[in-house]
């Protein structure tokens, strides 16, 4: 993920693109930042984790440039967003979510709203960077109500 991220940001150099050259530029110093603090080279799900972290913040900058009436500094912010967006893997559909939720808590052995940490432990196991936690809480929360 990260040479393909340097691969990137070289070809956006080069091509002197700048909302590109902003982004993935962002999301390497953001993951050379976070290896140097943790000591330790990152793992695939990290650095995902890192990319969405990063274009959540070119996403709310963008927001606020647009409720500001900026429109032309949020659309670039905005596409440095959908920039880094499209690095990451698909989500899961919402459908989805009760089959892993109850496959989930069948796992764990979970039967209360107490046990819910464990099954969104079990969860993001198995499914790291494609779920959506949110629509991954809800699911847990209605299943162990």
């Amino acid at each position: 993920m990260k040479n393909r991220l340097k691969e990137l940001h070289q070809k956006a150099r080069l091509a002197r693109d700048a909302n590109s050259t902003q982004a993935y530029g962002a999301a390497l110093a953001a993951i050379q930042e976070g290896e140097v603090r943790a000591n330790q080279d990152f793992d695939d799900a990290k650095m995902i984790a890192v990319i969405e972290k990063e274009a959540g913040k070119f996403k709310e900058s963008a927001d606020a440039f647009a409720k500001a009436g900026r429109d032309e500094q949020a659309k670039e912010l905005q596409d440095c967003a959908d920039l880094l967006t499209a690095l990451l893997p698909a989500k899961l559909e919402a459908d989805a979510y009760p089959k892993l939720v109850s496959e989930a808590i069948a796992e764990t052995g979970a039967s209360s709203m107490k046990e819910m940490g464990l099954v969104m432990a079990s969860l993001k196991k198995e499914h790291g960077s494609t779920l959506d936690m949110r629509l991954a809480s809800a699911a847990v929360k209605e299943a162990l109500s």
